[in-house]
């Protein structure tokens, strides 16, 4: 499976219009209510837009997402959201001038956001500006009302991993999960970390809370059916290949199993 950075794409439903009403009087004194004509909200309709591509995003529909950020924009050139969308969204595809332009916007017009500096770190550890992702990571933990400060702690953790500073990475790792205990990066991480250390049992302890969050991957069955096999857990070695084989077929994990498959047995 491949690793990934960890960004929240918040999807808030709002109204697009309001409707208000006024009171008549009809010809014998009875009061009625009828709806006058509804005003158009831009903002409002421009966040209803964000929401959408934000979705499409999640999908990976990105001829859809494109079309409802293309709107938002329209609507509301001046938010800092609009802007933010529009930079994943050109990160997703690839267009990274385009990217960095939008992320740039967005904290210009609102720097107080840590979504923003999180998600632009991840974008800037993607093309390979460590220095400037770890200190836009920086930037988001340093903000108090971040909610999701492990998810930055963890992309940190990954960042660093990439530069092969493994001591720093597990570092990280620990503390996203003193943040958030069920944060599944950073748990997969530190199986592996245990893993190349030898340290089975520990292995074992990280692949369960991973599962505990109703998660299963081609990477922690096998790191669970390896761990299982230096630590003679017959039964387990059964289960994690049984998982591979019906669950990840195709996986390359599952290739592995198969290719010596007497030797797990």
């Amino acid at each position: 499976m491949t690793r990934i950075l960890a960004i929240i794409l918040l999807v808030v439903a709002v109204s697009a219009c309001e409707t208000t009403r006024k009171t008549t009087t009809n010809n014998i004194g009875a009061a009625t209510s009828k709806p006058l004509e509804s005003k158009f909200n831009k903002k409002r309709a421009a966040e209803n837009r964000v929401n959408m591509g934000l979705t499409y995003l999640n999908r990976a529909n990105y001829q859809r997402a494109k079309f409802h950020l293309d709107k938002a924009m329209e609507f509301n050139p001046d938010s800092a959201n609009v802007h933010y969308a529009f930079g994943i969204y050109f990160q997703r595809v690839k267009e990274y001038k385009k990217a960095k332009s939008h992320f740039d916007e967005a904290i210009d017009i609102n720097s107080k956001e840590p979504r923003y500096y999180n998600a632009y770190g991840a974008f800037l550890c993607e093309i390979g500006e460590y220095q400037k992702a770890d200190n836009m990571f920086h930037s988001a933990i340093d903000i108090p009302t971040y909610s999701e400060v492990g998810m930055a702690l963890y992309n940190v953790g990954f960042c660093s991993l990439k530069q092969g500073d493994k001591e720093k990475a597990e570092s990280y790792f620990r503390k996203a999960l003193n943040r958030d205990r069920s944060l599944s990066g950073a748990l997969l991480e530190m199986a592996k970390i245990e893993f190349e250390k030898e340290r089975y049992n520990r292995v074992m302890m990280y692949v369960k809370r991973y599962e505990d969050g109703n998660l299963i991957s081609p990477e922690s069955a096998w790191l669970a059916l390896r761990a299982s096999h230096y630590l003679r857990d017959k039964d387990s070695i059964a289960r994690y290949g049984t998982i591979l084989e019906q669950k990840f077929p195709d996986s390359e994990q599952t290739a592995s199993y198969l290719d010596d498959k007497k030797r797990w047995m």
